[in-house]
């Protein structure tokens, strides 16, 4: 990791740092990161500071290690429109996208820039319980109580912050009884703070047609974000070019392979980039 990218990573540590009272409870939020090094790494006390620590710093603050650089392709600039519309006016969205358009690259890099943004990766793993313990600890505060007590906490916490938004990634794979919390959480938040619930291109078929089988809670569900999914589901004609410029690839017929190659995925254009940038610095 070059100097440049751990003033990056610095930055957007003492941003994310920034959302606790102190370093000591921002420390305790992050797995391997002492208070100490939170401090070594604040007054560019690097020296001690191995690699491995840098990355595991980085992965956990949203910031990418390496040298990738966002482009403007269709779901990056939706979805940062709709992040900041949720932040500044307190909305709450439902937002179902395919797999591969970027939008765990884009939530992880408007939340390292942008204070009082808080996410989470959701996992089938996840009870309501577990779930609450994830979003509490995310915070630095003590996981405690019944699950309605957390949930209180939880929101008493976020609206106390100055434009607080909550982004939810991978929703779909939450259990049906998850989904119900995140409906009372929304709930809770309405009106005070931004609440965006994101998933892949199956979490407004399951929703709507759990709505159309009238199962208990899921209307419940729809209304909460206002009864309207924004969808997306694949790629602009330019935005792979886009991603390649962004990241050093001029090459007409390099960035026409990789739009063929790439089957609608910006993983697999990612990729394909590092691969051909690779050859690049072996020639």
């Amino acid at each position: 990791m070059t100097n440049e990218q751990k003033r990056q990573v610095k930055d957007a540590l003492m941003r994310y740092a920034g959302n606790f009272e102190t370093q000591t409870l921002a420390a305790e939020s992050l797995h391997g990161i002492s208070a100490t090094t939170i401090s070594q790494v604040k007054n560019n006390n690097w020296e001690l500071l191995s690699e491995r620590l840098w990355h595991n710093i980085a992965r956990q603050v949203g910031f990418y290690c390496g040298e990738w650089q966002p482009a403007d392709t269709s779901a990056y600039l939706l979805l940062r429109i709709l992040f900041s519309d949720a932040q500044h006016y307190a909305m709450a969205y439902g937002i179902s996208i395919g797999a591969g358009l970027g939008k765990t690259f884009t939530a992880s890099h408007y939340t390292r820039e942008n204070d009082n943004t808080y996410y989470l990766a959701c996992n089938e793993q996840l009870n309501r319980r577990s779930f609450m313990a994830e979003l509490l600890e995310s915070m630095g505060i003590d996981a405690k109580g019944t699950v309605p007590e957390m949930m209180e906490q939880y929101a008493g916490f976020l609206v106390d912050k100055e434009e607080p938004l909550l982004i939810l990634d991978d929703a779909h794979k939450l259990k049906d009884r998850v989904l119900h919390l995140v409906v009372l959480l929304a709930n809770e938040l309405a009106g005070k703070a931004g609440i965006v619930i994101m998933g892949g291109d199956t979490l407004r078929s399951r929703i709507v047609e759990g709505v159309r089988l009238k199962k208990v809670g899921f209307d419940d569900i729809y209304k909460s974000i206002g009864r309207r999914f924004i969808t997306l589901g694949s790629l602009g004609p330019k935005d792979v070019e886009l991603v390649c410029r962004a990241n050093g690839l001029y090459d007409e017929d390099v960035i026409n392979f990789i739009k063929d190659k790439c089957n609608n995925d910006l993983r697999t254009v990612t990729q394909l980039i590092e691969q051909q940038n690779s050859m690049n610095i072996a020639a």
